[in-house]
């Protein structure tokens, strides 16, 4: 039988890709009065990437749940079920998104003291060279990295509570 907590916890999985893409649709005018340069990416193309990123931290954060790892196995194909329904390459975009962060937090957490902003930064970096075409070149491409990292993980680091 499955518990009330773990019906829950898959209705959750369900509905993460729908709520990471209304926060990406939401986040684009938002972000377009401090941030005019994100005129120049196509409302669809923003769409994907900073769908791609919320779905991102909240698998991420299904890792730090204290659930046995079949139940997490049994909502990450739920996550993945539904993003293919939206966009039929967004699996490969979330490995991709995975190995950037990965590898950029590991290289910012050995020259930073302070780990406060590590993994949304790595985050933000990510969107921004993926909605760019290169890393974040100057002071406002980082401003919009740390930016959009960290409503990310805002919006997304509880998912699952």
């Amino acid at each position: 039988m499955v518990s009330p907590e773990f019906h829950d916890l898959a209705d959750r999985a369900a509905r993460l890709p729908g709520a990471a893409k209304v926060l990406a649709v939401t986040l684009y005018t938002q972000v377009l009065d401090r941030f005019p340069e994100v005129r120049s990416v196509k409302p669809g193309h923003w769409d994907f990437i900073v769908t791609i990123g919320g779905i991102f931290v909240g698998v991420s954060q299904l890792n730090h749940e204290e659930l046995p790892e079949a139940k997490k196995d049994m909502l990450l194909e739920s996550v993945t079920r539904e993003l293919i329904g939206y966009y039929p390459d967004g699996h490969g975009a979330c490995e991709d998104c995975r190995q950037f962060v990965d590898r950029t937090y590991n290289g910012l957490a050995k020259v930073r003291t302070d780990p406060t902003f590590l993994f949304s930064d790595s985050l933000g970096a990510w969107v921004a060279w993926n909605l760019f075409g290169h890393a974040p070149e100057n002071e406002k491409e980082r401003q919009l990295a740390r930016a959009i990292g960290g409503l990310l993980v805002d919006g997304f680091v509880k998912w699952w509570k």
